[in-house]
């Protein structure tokens, strides 16, 4: 009992493990972007995405973009029609129980859309929602999102994506809906062997995810209608690059032809010199207000990556910002304009929204970065009570405030 007792040696948290631990955005942001302004690749790629998760659109989106090259052609639009992409979605949607719509994992905006079709295909029975980027089974245990109901804490080990407080929000609103969720990606016992080239691989993990969405929503709910939100080429239902892949796989195990919707290659630049042909061709012959697909003689037009391997192609409207907040938030009829008073500070901040009932377990509903010395904030907020709070590169700092949003 005399004896000292050792002293344990303690490592140092970095700054992934204190965004996973803390919930701590800004100093992961402000690391990755260091590092990429520092010729860092694999910051740069990283920081896109993560940028989207702040609501940094000019990062997020602007980062990589480039004029496109001379020497693609756009779409022929003479006798293209438009119409509502969300109509278009629903009535679509009343034919098949599976909706599989993709996203870029780099652009918020395409999970604002994600909620509206979430919110659209609720009346037609539609009572499961899967996302690619909810956390499957890990070797430790891990609570996994089908554990998750309408009033608890949203976590942060249900994904990976779902920290953009957009996403999030999205799945929020799903359980008061009704709806229920389930994981379906790879497991780490799915990869494919050691060494496998990428053909096997990506063959594997579209394998896997097939499987497991089967496996986990459809054999136990025979009559379940399931709404998929997924990455990129995901959403492919016939072959491509990279071969086959979920949708397309899916389709062959159930027999159900699945409607697959398309949106990752359509988002507006940040710079309207920068659209890609397809994107400028449609946004100047339409000018649309909202989100629309676009047809010619039957067929959608879509990106060329994407031409006929999908059902529906969402184009997005460019939108001006409101009250230094993306437009696309702002159109949201679901969410509540709300202005309210910071305490000013010296520093670059993450202002944020978190709802009461949650406490400080779950994620933000809504947060964006404030400039120093400001002292007023915007937020686009469902009806709910919020307590606010400020992040600093230092660290988070009390509450200063709630309010319930009507």
């Amino acid at each position: 009992m005399a004896h000292a007792t050792p002293v344990w040696p303690q490592e140092a948290l970095s700054n992934h493990e204190l965004f996973f631990s803390e919930g701590r955005y800004l100093p992961t942001y402000l690391d990755l972007r260091a590092r990429s302004e520092a010729g860092d690749e694999t910051a740069r790629q990283m920081l896109s995405q993560f940028a989207s998760f702040l609501g940094d659109e000019d990062t997020a989106v602007g980062l990589d973009e480039r004029p496109p090259r001379p020497s693609v052609v756009p779409p022929d639009l003479d006798g293209a029609v438009a119409r509502d992409a969300i109509e278009a979605i629903t009535e679509a949607a009343r034919n098949t129980r599976i909706v599989i719509l993709n996203e870029a994992h780099n652009v918020s905006g395409h999970r604002a859309f994600a909620a509206r079709v979430m919110r659209a295909l609720r009346p037609l029975g539609y009572d499961w929602l899967a996302a690619e980027t909810f956390t499957p089974p890990q070797p430790d245990p891990l609570v996994r999102i089908g554990a998750y109901a309408r009033g608890a804490p949203f976590l942060a080990s249900y994904g990976y994506y779902t920290h953009d407080p957009v996403f999030a929000e999205m799945v929020r609103e799903a359980a008061r809906l009704g709806y229920r969720f389930s994981d379906y990606e790879q497991r780490f016992d799915q990869r494919a062997p050691e060494g496998a080239d990428a053909a096997a691989q990506i063959a594997a993990r579209e394998e896997a995810q097939a499987d497991n969405l089967i496996a986990n929503i459809l054999s136990a709910n025979p009559d379940a209608r399931v709404f998929v939100f997924v990455g990129y080429s995901h959403a492919m239902e016939k072959e491509g690059r990279g071969g086959l892949w979920f949708a397309g796989r899916l389709k062959a195990k159930t027999g159900i032809d699945p409607l697959t919707i398309e949106q990752s290659m359509n988002w507006p630049a940040i710079a309207r010199e920068n659209d890609a042909p397809h994107v400028a061709a449609v946004l100047t012959r339409f000018a649309p207000e909202a989100p629309i697909v676009a047809s010619k003689n039957g067929e959608s037009i879509a990106s060329p990556n994407y031409a006929g391997k999908m059902d529906l192609s969402v184009f997005h409207p460019r939108m001006a910002p409101v009250a230094g907040r993306p437009g696309w938030l702002t159109a949201d009829p679901e969410r509540r304009r709300v202005l309210i008073k910071v305490p000013p500070l010296n520093e670059q901040a993450l202002i944020q929204a978190l709802p009461m009932a949650e406490a400080a377990a779950g994620l933000p509903s809504d947060h964006y970065l404030l400039a120093p010395g400001a002292s007023e904030a915007t937020f686009f907020l469902h009806p709910g009570r919020y307590f606010f709070r400020q992040e600093t590169a230092a660290g988070i700092r009390p509450a200063f405030g709630a309010l319930s949003v009507d």
